[in-house]
């Protein structure tokens, strides 16, 4: 399993903007975060891992669709992605503006954001005969909108961002104030976690039509408990996800499962329980594939 495909090409530009596959990334817009501090530039070598990841293999039974979190982007899954051994295909775009730059990310919308994650779920829809998604806080809500229009076989929930610990509607309110006034963009305060280990790349300011988009589509979501099964995960010190409330939205929701990582934060992929989310989606998977050997189909 190859994570960096290798039809990707990285040409530089005057040694700031790098186009690849046809995307361009602004290289001073990104760093390595954690708990809201900067910590490191991203090398050159460091942009592949914010590139739309694409695994197929040759069957076309089950795949699984990754989806990341805001300001965020597929590289959040460069430790979960290698250890996945039971998928048919494992699919993880770049949600819109989210791995190009700040000015992109400034002109995306919530919308363009479901699009995506719609596009993805048609394609692989016809071309598999089981579809799961993964989903990490603005994927996770993502995920949740996206149950109301596809029958996925299974989801698998990482702090889902339906429920936030602020109040929205005052943060709202507060962002069109500054945006009134001239105000831009704010300090990015990515990297949610309690490990040392790891980092996540991320956009070092937050374009406030940005947050604007994504308070919005949070207030105006409209739950919908899922008819799958679904394995929700999240972290008991997270500050970003209002985890007890999300945790009652699914209690009453017979067909799912929910873990309470002790040692992790918000950025579920990249903290302490990682191994506890890879066994809960390999076991489900070998699983599956035991009942399939002791059930051949007729």
């Amino acid at each position: 399993m190859n994570y960096i495909h290798p039809e990707f090409t990285l040409i530089l530009q005057n040694n700031t903007v790098i186009k690849w596959n046809t995307i361009m990334i602004n290289q001073n817009d990104f760093r390595y975060m954690r708990r809201g501090k900067q910590l490191l530039d991203l090398k050159k070598e460091d942009f592949a891992l914010l590139q739309p990841f694409h695994q197929r293999g040759t069957h076309k039974k089950h795949a699984l669709l990754l989806l990341h979190g805001f300001t965020s982007s597929p590289a959040v899954y460069r430790y979960l992605i290698p250890q996945l051994n039971h998928y048919d295909a494992l699919v993880c775009p770049a949600l819109p503006g989210h791995a190009e730059s700040i000015t992109a990310f400034a002109q995306s919308t919530a919308a363009d954001w479901l699009n995506c994650a719609m596009k993805e779920c048609e394609t692989l829809f016809k071309e598999y005969q089981k579809v799961d998604i993964l989903g990490l806080s603005l994927g996770g809500l993502l995920a949740c909108k996206l149950n109301t229009t596809f029958r996925f076989n299974h989801m698998f929930l990482l702090a889902p961002a339906l429920r936030l610990q602020m109040n929205i509607y005052k943060n709202l309110k507060l962002l069109a104030v500054l945006k009134k006034l001239g105000f831009c963009e704010l300090r990015g305060q990515a990297g949610n976690m309690l490990t040392n280990q790891y980092a996540e790349i991320s956009f070092r300011r937050i374009p406030i039509p940005a947050l604007i988009e994504l308070f919005t589509m949070i207030s105006e979501y409209l739950w919908v408990a899922p008819t799958c099964p679904v394995d929700l995960f999240l972290g008991a010190q997270d500050t970003v996800v209002a985890s007890v409330e999300v945790e009652k939205m699914f209690s009453h929701t017979p067909n799912t499962t929910i873990h309470w990582l002790e040692n992790s934060a918000h950025v579920l992929p990249l903290d302490n329980d990682l191994e506890q989310i890879t066994q809960c989606i390999n076991q489900y998977g070998s699983h599956k594939e035991k009942k399939r050997a002791s059930f051949p189909d007729k």
